[in-house]
């Protein structure tokens, strides 16, 4: 019997732990430690903005790559572009599912962003 109720707890608890992922971390920008070769900025006032706009580019090209391969998208011309406020989804889709799945990679990348929606569907 003890058996049994072990063997039911792994199989119910195994795919939820295989699910969590960090709350607070994005999935464009990995947490990365900072090494001794850099940590000696050229500008100290000029590095957050550097950082925010590298930043903003990693996001923009992964969620373009996702966008691109992901299956469910094929035959749609996205453009998405990402700035400290706001990701702005292009383009057209041709169908109502392939919208929402564009919605749902984009909010993936949002962290406090607001996504502005200008996906036509044909």
């Amino acid at each position: 019997m003890s058996r049994i109720l072990v063997c039911t707890l792994l199989l119910l608890g195994t795919p939820m732990l295989c699910q969590q992922q960090p709350q607070n971390q994005d999935p464009a920008i990995p947490n990365t430690q900072a090494s001794p070769e850099n940590t000696a900025p050229t500008d100290q006032s000029e590095q957050p903005l550097q950082d925010k706009s590298a930043g903003n580019e990693r996001i923009q090209s992964n969620l373009q790559s996702a966008f691109d391969d992901d299956p469910t998208l094929s035959g749609a011309d996205l453009t998405a572009n990402v700035n400290d406020e706001s990701i702005t989804l292009t383009g057209t889709v041709q169908s109502y599912l392939q919208h929402q799945r564009v919605l749902q990679l984009a909010s993936t990348y949002t962290r406090n962003r607001q996504i502005v929606d200008k996906v036509t569907v044909k």
